[in-house]
Formats: structure tokens, C-alpha cells, sequence
């Protein structure tokens, strides 16, 4: 990456989608490994993508102020490609259609000769001298093409993510707990964790890098099994089960939203000291925990200033 600050510049004016910072977060240079592993079990929430802003902000030293003005301002829509649809039946024009949304609104039934006609040429689908029964499969078969390239790239966390929500409806429903959505990112990154780790155990030849990776797989193994269980619990009795190590973590952020400004900044400056004595210590998992609650302080003070 040639210039970070610039592509975060750029992420801030034309983009602010929680996938796309979370993919610049991984890509810099100075970024908080700690961090990046909570980013991953992010949702995508106004709350998530304004945090998200301020820790790219802050790992490329963007004024704050700098952060105010790009974010207040609507995102602009860059490199859209726009189809030069004719007017249909009715007369009206779809301006700024980009061509993959024209495609994907593709109907062979319901679409305009006009329109398709039009769509076709933007594809560079020959149109001269040939008759609708002639273009209309060419299009057909461009719109798959499409979806099958659409759904190629969904990410693996997002597949999951819509068979549990297959698995579990109560997670579509708009009164389903905002702590289960999130339990949804952490099971799925935990069943990866633990994916990728578990093979690693038969490569390893010293008993302590064996021993400390033994820990993490199981750690995930057991994070895994606790989700389900909340999920399994909700999903029986309706009720919320509590007991996943998640449900600690929101409770102390929630602690910290409610704090007076005076006391944020005392909290901020206890979490830092507290972060560098655990680090000598090497207890890493506190650590892991305390840079999420200092991130999210730092957050909710830079929303107040």
C-alpha cells in the first residue's frame, strides 16, 4: 500500500461499508492485530462502521477533526458505470443505473424492447438485424453469468452467516436481540479459528508452540460450543441464556458508554496503563479484552468531542 492515510481518505469519501474497512484495516501496515481479530466479529451496524472510522482514522494519524468533516459529508458514488438506457413505454429514463444493477433487473418477461435493446448494446451483445427472440437469451444468459460471479465472491463468513439464519429464523425477526447478531460473528469466527488451527497441531514439532496452540484451538472449540448453546437456548424458550464470554464483554462496554466524560478520559488512561503491565505480564487474553474496551472508549469520547 503506497500511501494509507490516502486510501482511508479515499474509503472515508466513497465507500464507509463495514466490509470495505474492515478490508483496508487489514491491509495496513500499522494496524492492532488484537483489533483486527475484534473487527471480524463486527455486524454491520451504524455504531460498528462509525468505530470502524475512527480506528483507521487513528492507525494512519488522521486529525480528528479531518475525520468530522469527511464523515458528515453523504459518500460519493465513484466509478459507477452508467447504462445509457433510452426511455420505455412510459417515456421515463433510469439515470445513473449501473450496468450490473440493469442486468440483474433483467426480466425476459417484463422488460421493455427499448430497454433491453439498450442494455444489450452497453454489453457489447450484437443488437444490428436481430430480433428480440434473439436477444433476450443472450441477456438471459449474461444476467447467470452475473449472479454466478456475485455469489462466488460472497465471503465465507457471509454464506455462514445465511445458513444459520436459515437455521436459526428468529435471527431475520427485528426483535431478535442485538447480542445474538453478534454471537451469529462470533461462532463463525470462532468455528474458523478453530478450522485453521486444528491441522496446524500435527505440523508442530516443539511441545511449547504445541502446547500454546492446543490452547487457542480449544478455546475456540469451547466458544464455538457455548454459542450454539445460546443460540439452541433462544431459539427453544425464547429467552436469552447469557452465558458465552460475549456477554461479559457488552456489559462492561455498556458500563463504559454510561460514563461521564471526565470519567471516559480516567478509564482511557486506567486501560492504557492497565494494557502495558499485562503485556510484560504476557497475559494476552486480558489484554486482547482491555483493547477492546479501550478502543471502544476512545470511540465513544471521540463521538462527545
Amino acid at each position: 500500500m503506497k500511501d494509507p492515510k490516502a486510501e482511508v481518505i479515499h474509503y472515508l469519501k466513497h465507500d464507509r461499508t463495514l466490509l470495505g474497512g474492515r478490508n483496508l484495516y487489514n491491509q495496513l501496515p500499522t494496524k492492532n492485530l488484537a483489533l483486527q481479530r475484534q473487527m471480524a466479529r463486527w455486524t454491520d451496524s451504524a455504531i460498528n462502521i462509525e468505530r470502524l472510522c475512527y480506528e483507521l482514522a487513528k492507525a494512519v494519524g488522521l486529525e480528528q477533526r479531518l475525520l468530522k468533516i469527511y464523515t458528515q459529508n453523504p459518500v460519493v458514488q465513484i466509478n459507477a458505470i452508467e447504462v445509457d438506457i433510452d426511455t420505455d413505454d412510459t417515456g421515463s429514463k433510469d439515470d445513473g443505473t449501473t450496468l450490473d444493477d440493469a442486468l440483474l433487473a433483467f426480466d425476459t418477461e417484463n422488460t421493455k424492447w427499448n430497454t433491453g435493446k439498450a442494455l444489450a448494446k452497453a454489453l457489447g451483445i450484437k443488437t444490428s438485424r436481430r430480433k428480440k427472440n434473439e436477444i433476450w437469451p443472450d441477456l438471459e444468459e449474461a444476467r447467470r453469468a452475473l449472479v454466478a460471479k456475485q455469489l462466488a465472491e460472497i465471503p465465507g463468513e457471509v454464506k455462514a452467516s445465511i445458513k444459520l439464519r436459515d437455521q436459526f429464523p428468529f435471527l431475520r425477526e427485528k426483535d431478535c436481540p442485538d447480542s445474538l447478531k453478534l454471537l451469529v460473528n462470533e461462532l463463525i469466527t470462532s468455528y474458523e479459528d478453530f478450522k485453521d488451527n486444528q491441522p496446524k497441531l500435527h505440523d508442530l514439532l516443539q511441545d511449547d508452540e504445541a502446547k500454546a496452540l492446543v490452547d487457542v484451538v480449544l478455546k475456540d472449540y469451547i466458544e464455538n460450543k457455548q454459542a450454539w448453546a445460546e443460540l439452541e437456548h433462544y431459539n427453544t424458550t425464547g429467552q436469552v441464556l447469557g452465558e458465552h464470554p460475549l456477554f461479559e464483554i457488552l456489559e462492561e462496554k455498556e458500563r463504559i458508554t454510561r460514563l461521564e466524560t471526565p470519567d471516559l478520559a480516567k478509564e482511557i488512561k486506567n486501560l492504557e496503563n492497565n494494557i502495558g503491565r499485562n503485556k510484560k505480564k504476557g497475559n494476552t487474553e486480558l489484554v486482547d479484552k482491555q483493547e477492546q474496551y479501550l478502543a471502544h472508549a476512545q470511540a465513544e469520547l471521540a463521538k462527545r468531542s
